[in-house]
């Protein structure tokens, strides 16, 4: 199969190019930054829907995976037009190229977010529950959302959805974990936003790839689809996992109760539908937490 991965230099979308090539699939990367791989990389500017189109009708991927765009809830509450360019409009473009293009049959596998459910009313959240986006982020993800099914309503595109709760793991310099090593690093303490009762479902990045893999490359009459490892855990737990492993005495972990514009309250998935498919979460967090301190040990 050969297969296109946008942002291929990224959290998400370098693994998952590395996951397509060691199962044997053809694949070539998209991406501003060209890195060192066992794949092509091309750079594409997918603000160019010209560009797009021509890069596209090269290639001619039998499947997309769209990993290309921000992923960042607060900056996209101090800058909302950066997060919709790189979030909506480069999806729009793409979408459209591939429409113009005659590329209906190309499966599309939109990288979503669980941010799109904004605070559920019950757990597990199920893919069918009401979506109320609390940030820029979330709400162009929704709209992002929206742009697919136009596609699978009016053109029979191969569209499909996956929604990623907390994914976490080796390569991210961002959010949660990253903020964590920071802080212990600087002051030997771990002083959070919240009361440490909120919680998240969180996912290593390895068991997030396999799950994208199989969405590519299984038929299934299903759109959307939870990404997630099923665990409800409280930010205390994480925080104080994280602790134990980093060597921060408990007495030097504390909550502030103040929750930050655009942060959910509580998440835990229902994953039977991608179960359904095969899918099955490998990787602990206990694991996941002591792999990533190794490698963010190895970045200082």
């Amino acid at each position: 199969m050969r297969v296109l991965i946008t942002g291929s230099s990224g959290f998400i979308g370098n693994r998952t190019a590395r996951y397509f090539c060691a199962n044997g699939h053809e694949v070539i990367g998209w991406d501003r930054i060209n890195i060192e791989a066992e794949y092509e990389t091309v750079n594409v500017d997918l603000m160019n829907p010209e560009e797009i189109r021509s890069a596209l009708k090269l290639f001619l991927p039998e499947a997309i995976i769209h990993c290309a765009g921000s992923a960042d809830v607060g900056k996209s509450v101090v800058d909302p037009y950066m997060d919709f360019d790189g979030n909506v409009a480069i999806t729009h473009n793409i979408l459209f190229a591939l429409h113009e293009t005659g590329l209906k049959d190309t499966r599309f596998v939109f990288l979503s977010s669980a941010g799109v459910y904004g605070n559920p009313r019950s757990l597990p959240v199920t893919e069918d529950a009401p979506l109320n986006p609390m940030s820029p982020y979330a709400i162009h993800k929704v709209m992002c959302e929206e742009l697919c099914r136009y596609f699978i309503d009016n053109y029979d595109m191969d569209v499909k959805i996956a929604r990623i709760f907390s994914a976490y793991g080796a390569g991210l310099r961002k959010q949660i974990f990253w903020d964590m090593y920071q802080k212990y690093r600087k002051t030997g303490r771990l002083d959070m936003f919240g009361t440490g009762n909120e919680t998240r479902d969180y996912i290593h990045v390895d068991d997030v790839v396999p799950a994208l893999y199989l969405l590519a490359a299984t038929r299934s009459s299903e759109v959307v689809f939870n990404v997630a490892s099923g665990v409800e855990t409280t930010i205390r737990e994480a925080t104080e996992m994280f602790a134990g492993i980093v060597g921060v005495p408990l007495e030097n972990v504390a909550f502030n109760g103040m929750i930050r514009e655009g942060d959910p309250l509580n998440w835990r998935a229902d994953i039977s539908k991608i179960s359904a498919l095969g899918y099955k979460p490998e990787i602990g967090m206990l694991d996941g937490l002591r792999g990533y301190v190794d490698w963010v040990n190895e970045q200082t």
